[in-house]
């Protein structure tokens, strides 16, 4: 047989193991196994991908697709830095590696080295690349009080790879579907500014707090895949820690390269590039001692140089010994502070120089009221009559050609990067961070009149519900921008609520319950606190600061963020109970046991479920009073209390029976709780007596339990309840305080799992405890089946058919 038909044969047999093994996963419902079903799908898929790479015919007539719009410019002057370039080629073309990181502070060059690096790439034909997708985090901001969300990237991405997952999917759930996809083809990701998404120096410095990029990352490492996924950001990512390539883990699938900043000799030829070309009188080449010396003065930061050079080049006829004008002794002892110098030596300049230069310097501060690159309309939103006072009065009446060659000249000056086509400009990170700082310092009317303005145009000219959430984020933007303007309640009342959640009741919470947008709405609502995480905005109502905690404390929860979420948690529990709303206060110290419990705090897991239940009681409502005492058996069961717990469940289901006669047992998740403890005691007595377990004895019980023999009960009716807590603010009439009848709560509503009842079709105690039938979830034996089937573990029964969680997606259809 040829080599080419031995290549086709292997072709076909790794994709029928991959197509058994997704149809196995689809069916599995152990966790265990569906581990070890992953593992081989990836394992497939990487060999399925190898085997099309070496196929000569393959890779010669493949057209890569390429997606690199969402990265910034790169550097204009770009040297040094060959060691990593060659690093770069080296990961790229030989297998072994899955991540490279680069790493270095703000101002470095990691953007500018990426770009340079993708740019010789590009000039071979991308490698053998079948696809290029790029992003940039940093225009969310980079401070560390940022709440970045993934969510626009992974919808973005997941469309972009052709990725099948529902919407509403978790991010964790998102993120593996999206590196499975990856995994299939040669495919070169490039992730840029990952520090908004980090966790700030501290303890947990570095630890990713966006799930479902963690999931990518560390299932792309893990797993590995035949292309490479390049990443920057300001700090190591603790998540990959694991994989990473040292002396004592030569395999590690991760490499890391600290830039650090450009040596004296690159430093030098970097200032003469820009324009410091003289020292005095005389003529100096990119050597000179002088510009190593200047270099050494800023610590060889890559952008405090290249300003430092054309702002030299521009004022000083380029005379490097005429530096001492910036004053880049008293900068803060950092990088930032060298580059924040430079652009204030800027504004200083411009402020001098007359009518020219003043159109320059209110075009430069318009940036600093924005945290990613400024629309051409929202530029012109801001330079409308009447002028912002002390910013925009140099641009009225500006005709278009004088708006251009003003920004021509910012360009120039490297300060500003203009895209020609769309109208819409940026600037570094570090110098939208120092205008946006100046302007609230210094202009706190004008920061506020501009935001304002944003605030109403993105407020009018974005459809009132829009679709998806690419349609969503001009209203994201209000919120911030509202919140900025001090506008905080209009812009919770009239936004977020109205708009994004689309209301909080059954039929509202549309960004998280249908989009899955966790993380987006998290940082909305960081907007409405004066310094997350400890105090929403005094000028917002009592009640809607009630909410906007415990609203916080859920997503923060949802996110696995559980630490975060628990003072959080606490303060919003309080505030309800010193405004007496006993229903939000139970729903409150409900959800506040469940964090505690899931933290591995029992004492207090039961203590708050104590005042759960007090609190419940208060309230009159029977569906949180039966609710509640579910939680505190629970509780006391997991802290070994059987007798108290089996008395409050006892309680409980005397409640749920006095409250739906017809279905007098407990159901959904406080029915399995109650379960849990029945039949804890019987299933540790096998194990106790011979060492042997003997599953008939759990079955008759689960029977005995289910108190059917028969066939299951049928579903009770949709029952009108709250799954949490809802806003208690006066809302307007197209936002009722509604009960929900799904199965599962909104993804993104202050939620107490607790508080259940089934949707029709949802299991009742009957169908979910009831011993499934037997069922066969693979294929038969038989003397043909192939060798490698055997080595499959055995699919467990199916889960019930109403599951309170999102189940994990199957994989991705690419």
């Amino acid at each position: 047989m040829t080599s080419q038909g031995q290549a086709e044969n292997a072709r076909a047999l790794w994709q029928e193991r991959l197509d058994f093994y997704l149809a196995e996963e689809a069916k599995a419902a152990d966790p265990a196994q569906r581990f070890q079903l992953h593992k081989a799908i990836q394992e497939a898929r990487i060999r399925l991908a190898e085997l099309d790479a070496t196929d000569p015919p393959r890779l010669k007539d493949a057209v890569p697709r390429i997606d690199l719009t969402h990265l910034p410019a790169g550097a204009e002057h770009f040297l040094g830095r060959g060691p990593e370039l060659a690093a770069l080629d080296a990961a790229w073309s030989q297998s072994g590696t899955a991540v490279v990181e680069l790493i270095a502070p703000g101002g470095t060059g990691k953007t500018a080295l990426a770009k340079r690096w993708l740019d010789g790439l590009r000039a071979q034909g991308w490698g053998g690349a079948a696809k290029v997708y790029g992003w940039s985090f940093y225009s969310q901001g980079t401070g560390d009080d940022r709440q970045a969300s993934e969510d626009h990237f992974l919808a973005a991405a997941i469309d972009w790879f052709g990725v099948k997952i529902e919407e509403s999917a978790n991010p964790a759930d998102k993120g593996r579907a999206l590196a499975d996809c990856i995994a299939l083809q040669r495919t070169l990701l490039v992730l840029d500014g990952l520090e908004p998404l980090q966790y700030p120096p501290g303890p947990m410095a570095g630890e990713m707090r966006a799930p479902g990029l963690k999931t990518l990352l560390t299932q792309l490492a893990a797993a590995g895949h035949p292309g490479l996924c390049l990443l920057t950001s300001r700090e190591w990512l603790q998540d990959l820690s694991e994989w990473v390539r040292t002396d004592t883990n030569p395999q590690g699938v991760v490499l890391r390269l600290d830039l650090g900043n450009l040596s004296d000799a690159d430093g030098a030829a970097l200032l003469h590039a820009g324009g410091a070309n003289q020292a005095g009188a005389a003529a100096i080449g990119p050597d000179d001692e002088e510009l190593k010396r200047a270099s050494r003065e800023v610590r060889g930061h890559a952008l405090t140089l290249s300003l430092l050079g054309r702002y030299l080049a521009r004022t000083k006829g380029g005379d490097i010994r005429k530096r001492d004008v910036v004053e880049l002794t008293r900068a803060d002892r950092d990088a930032r502070g060298h580059a924040a110098r430079v652009v204030a030596a800027y504004e200083s300049w411009f402020a001098r120089e007359g009518e020219q230069r003043s159109r320059e310097l209110a075009a430069l501060r318009l940036l600093g009221f924005f945290d990613r690159p400024a629309g051409r309309a929202l530029l012109d939103a801001l330079r409308q009559a009447p002028p912002i006072a002390g910013i925009t009065e140099a641009l009225q009446g500006v005709d278009e050609d004088t708006w251009r060659a003003t920004l021509a000249n910012l360009a120039d000056c490297g300060l500003v990067q203009p895209d020609p086509q769309s109208g819409s400009l940026d600037a570094h990170p570090l110098v939208r961070e120092h205008l946006a700082e100046t302007l609230q310092r210094d202009r706190p009317q004008a920061w506020r009149e501009g935001h304002r303005r944003l605030y109403e145009w993105l407020k009018t000219n974005t459809p009132h519900h829009p679709e998806g959430l690419a349609g969503l984020q001009p209203l994201y933007q209000a919120v911030a921008h509202g919140c900025l303007a001090g506008l905080w309640q209009e812009a919770c009342d009239q936004v977020y609520i109205d708009r994004i959640l689309r209301g909080t009741g059954h039929d509202g919470f549309y960004s998280g319950k249908k989009l899955g947008a966790i993380g987006a709405n998290l940082g909305a609502v960081a907007c409405f606190f004066s310094e997350p995480w400890r105090r929403p905005a005094p000028a917002l109502k009592e009640p809607d600061q009630a909410w906007l905690l415990s609203e916080a404390a859920f997503h923060l929860r949802a996110l696995g963020r559980l630490a975060e979420a628990l003072e959080l948690m606490a303060a919003g529990a309080e505030m309800d109970v010193k405004r007496e709303d006993w229903k939000n206060a139970a729903v409150s110290h409900n959800n506040l046991s469940e964090l505690q419990l899931g933290l591995g705090r029992l004492a207090e897991a039961v203590a708050q479920a104590r005042r759960a239940v007090e609190y419940a009681d208060r309230s009159g409502d029977a569906v949180w009073r039966m609710a509640t005492r579910t939680t505190l058996a629970d509780a006391l069961h997991q802290q070994g209390e059987r007798g108290e717990a089996g008395a409050a469940f006892a309680e409980a289901e005397r409640r749920q029976a006095e409250r739906q006669p017809r279905y007098p047992l407990l159901y959904s998740l406080p029915g399995f709780r109650y379960c849990d403890l029945l039949l804890a005691g019987a299933e540790r007595g096998p194990y106790s007596v011979g060492g042997s377990y003997k599953p008939g004895i759990t079955l008759v019980i689960r029977s005995s339990i289910s108190h059917s023999t028969t066939s299951p009960s049928p579903a009770p009716p949709s029952t009108k309840i709250r799954f949490g807590a809802v806003r208690p603010a006066p809302r307007p009439a197209s936002m009722p305080s509604a009960p929900s009848t799904d199965c599962a709560p909104p993804a993104n509503s202050n939620t107490s799992l607790s508080a259940s009842s089934p949707a029709p079709g949802c299991a009742t105690p009957s169908a979910t405890l009831a011993p499934p039938a037997p069922t066969s979830t693979r294929p038969s034996a038989s003397p043909t089946a192939a060798p490698w089937l055997s080595t499959l573990p055995t699919s467990p029964s199916p889960a019930p058919a109403c599951s309170r969680t999102v189940p994990p997606s199957p994989g991705p259809a690419c």
